[in-house]
């Protein structure tokens, strides 16, 4: 079989290590690039592996007959089209794994915590060699959480805050508005904005959750609430979400990630009051980074399906 590797950059520096791996499994590997922003590229390959942002859609599809699998280095496949992959047979995997997992979800609380406690405040008056004003700074503990998305990450989130007593609340598409599971009861995504503290990002970006939180969902949050983001950065309206932070409407963001990584130098979330921005990797510890490197080479290596008939 052959598999058309392309190098992202949670995989830098890893390609020589990775081609030597799956040459040993019997693979025929080539070391490919990421294709340009609306280029027709195509996959002479059985296999397409490397980040999950790769667009691959039914065009592409189209152009690679000899494709039967396409193998996410992460968790997330965004740039799949997992639907048609399916309706034509091909096989889509990714790398969560519990290691993975883990990072993510105390990455989350992190962040959560250094958001409302303000830790960049308290840093920086150390460095001055003062003290800071209290005003702004809040108990997580005496915060209503609100989860967008309830899959590996969230529900552990939401597990990890029960613990402590929060009061956990969320929106997801495949639960029912009214109902609750394991203490946390499920809303629409319209009142949770309004009803909670914090809101925590923890859903997948596709065609229907491209910008999910625009300039009227975040006018819809609580006044001086808090936000989240540890999933995708399309998710959010980056250049809104600077705006509200400007007005006062929300009282602080904590981003993992952004639609354009790294985070351009001119955009306005770097002027933005009460921004805690990070590059993507908050999550990312020893063990997770190799649990889901041994995941992407399983996957790789995995005997392919049949195909239908």
């Amino acid at each position: 079989m052959r598999v058309l590797l392309i190098i992202g950059p949670a995989m830098a520096g890893q390609g020589a290590q990775l081609i030597a791996r799956l040459s040993a499994a019997g693979l025929e590997v080539e070391l490919g690039q990421a294709p340009d922003a609306g280029e027709d590229w195509h996959v002479d390959a059985d296999i397409l592996a490397g980040p999950g942002w790769l667009p691959c859609d039914s065009a592409l599809f189209q152009r690679s007959p000899r494709l039967r699998r396409l193998v996410a280095i992460g968790i997330g496949t965004e740039g799949f089209d997992r639907a048609e992959a399916a309706r034509r047979g091909i096989d889509v995997r990714n790398g969560a794994t519990r290691e993975n997992v883990q990072g993510m979800a105390s990455a989350t609380i992190l962040l959560m915590m250094a958001l409302a406690h303000r830790l960049p405040d308290a840093v920086a008056a150390c460095r001055a060699g003062g003290r800071r004003a209290m005003a702004g700074v809040r108990s997580l503990d005496d915060m209503v959480v609100g989860l967008i998305g309830y899959g590996a990450i969230g529900s552990l989130v939401a597990a990890r805050l029960r613990a402590w007593g929060i009061d956990v609340r969320a929106y997801s598409p495949s639960r029912r508005p009214g109902t609750a599971q394991d203490g946390v009861s499920f809303m629409e995504l319209d009142a949770l904005l309004a009803a909670c503290d914090l809101i925590s990002l923890h859903a997948a970006l596709n065609r229907d959750t491209y910008g999910l939180l625009g300039a009227r969902r975040l006018e819809g949050m609580k006044p001086g609430a808090l936000l989240v983001n540890t999933a995708r950065g399309g998710l959010v309206d980056e250049v809104a979400l600077a705006q509200a932070l400007g007005e006062g409407l929300i009282g602080g963001a904590a981003l993992d990630c952004f639609a354009q990584e790294p985070l351009p130098v001119d955009h306005p979330l770097w002027d933005a009051p009460n921004a805690i921005l990070t590059p993507h990797q908050i999550g990312h510890t020893q063990a997770g980074q190799a649990s889901v490197m041994e995941r992407f080479v399983a996957n790789i290596i995995a005997p392919l399906p049949a195909l239908p008939s």
